[in-house]
């Protein structure tokens, strides 16, 4: 049996994997990484891109959006990899995780754009309720 170490990559809604791997690539700021387990302690950030992972059975592929990455060693305990970021998404190719990261992009944008707009709107309208209470008190 090789050794193994945990994944985990969660966004700010739900845990995208969970899982015992036996390695990892990463893409890195400065290029990219290979992890296995027992590797040394780090903590990086990470740029648009992808996480190639292999387990006993399979070669699985993450397509994210920017975030972080922290390898930690546990004693007694297999060494953990935690990424955290805004959107991912999981696929057995590349094709396929990065179409489901662009779908799940587009829609992020839509609410960011939505989110902007009410925000605005509820700035302009505590900025007129603060001039209106100058006025009124200049009258006074």
């Amino acid at each position: 049996m090789k050794p193994v170490m945990q994944l985990e990559v969660i966004t700010p809604d739900r845990m995208i994997v969970d899982t015992e791997i036996n390695s990892m690539q990463v893409l890195l700021p400065d290029g990219w990484w290979g992890i296995l387990p027992y590797h040394a302690p780090m903590i990086a950030q990470l740029d648009s891109g992808f996480i190639h992972y292999k387990t006993e059975k399979a070669e699985r592929y993450i397509a994210l959006y920017q975030g972080t990455i922290e390898v930690q060693r546990r004693k007694k305990q297999p060494s953990r990899v935690l990424v955290q970021t805004a959107a991912a998404e999981e696929g057995d190719d590349l094709k396929t995780a990065q179409e489901a990261l662009e779908k799940q992009s587009a829609e992020l944008a839509k609410l960011a754009k939505k989110a902007d707009l009410e925000f605005t709107e509820l700035r302009l309208s505590l900025e007129k309720a603060i001039r209106e209470a100058a006025a009124e008190q200049r009258k006074r």
